[in-house]
């Protein structure tokens, strides 16, 4: 699980480039394997896009691969993990090679910004600008990986609704690398169409969400405990009921 670092918690130098999307699976995330892998799974199956037999295992995070000062290759990426990191500022610029080692047995790849939709080189040089120009890093509470790619891409959607929602004609992000929304003619290596899976998901809707618009995954997180809390708590209160009436102490005698 990543944690906070103080020498990547600063833009390292000027950000001279931009590289692309860097896309990542890590092989031996739990997180990944408990939460975003099932709900990846979910959300591309309401889209028809179900990974076959035999496919690549999903994205699960993404980042800005960029070039400082000329020459450094690093990652501009928002991060979960440790409380600084959840609940203070997840943004952290981490060296290229610092990255490729969360892979852990699974891979990455470096898509061309251009090949997002509604993304142009004029698009590309102004999200180096907007590096360049005191971007803030947020919370991941608030946050997640492809919320804050948008955010530097000017608020330009680049990954897909929540398609479950869709169904209902509501525009919800559901902040899921897995679902980038590239242009169908997009020109990429065949081992990038293999890791993205690109023939299933090059169809899919544009985004009606606003950048800012509620995050599925965020609430889904954020509410999972909650609910766990409350169902301990509707729990107790069941049996503490149940131990308390002679109807209960008959039913219990008669179970016996």
């Amino acid at each position: 699980m990543p944690e906070y670092q103080h020498e990547f918690a600063e833009r390292p130098g000027t950000v001279t480039a931009i590289r692309g999307i860097v896309f990542q699976n890590d092989g031996q995330s739990t997180t990944g394997r408990i939460f975003i892998r099932p709900m990846e799974a979910l959300d591309r199956c309401i889209a028809g896009v179900l990974p076959d037999r035999g496919d690549p295992p999903l994205a699960m995070h993404a980042g800005i691969r960029l070039v400082i000062d000329g020459s450094r290759d690093y990652v501009a990426e928002q991060l979960v993990g440790s409380l600084y990191l959840d609940f203070r500022n997840g943004l952290n610029w981490t060296p290229f090679e610092s990255f490729r080692q969360r892979d852990r047995g699974g891979w990455d790849e470096t898509v061309p910004a251009a090949a997002f939709r509604g993304i142009d080189d004029t698009a590309v040089v102004q999200a180096v600008q907007q590096l360049n120009g005191g971007i803030r890093g947020h919370p991941f509470i608030g946050e997640d990986c492809t919320a804050f790619i948008e955010r530097a891409f000017g608020a330009r959607r680049m990954f897909a609704d929540s398609p479950l929602l869709r169904w209902f004609g509501i525009g919800v992000r559901v902040g899921d690398p897995a679902l980038p929304l590239l242009k169908p003619d997009a020109s990429l290596p065949p081992e990038a169409k293999q890791k993205l899976q690109f023939d299933k998901i090059k169809r899919l809707p544009d985004a009606l969400a606003d950048h800012e618009s509620p995050n599925m995954q965020l609430w889904v997180h954020r509410l999972m405990p909650a609910l766990g809390v409350g169902g301990l708590m509707a729990w107790a209160y069941w049996s503490g009921s149940r131990r308390s009436t002679p109807a209960s102490n008959t039913a219990r005698r008669f179970l016996r």
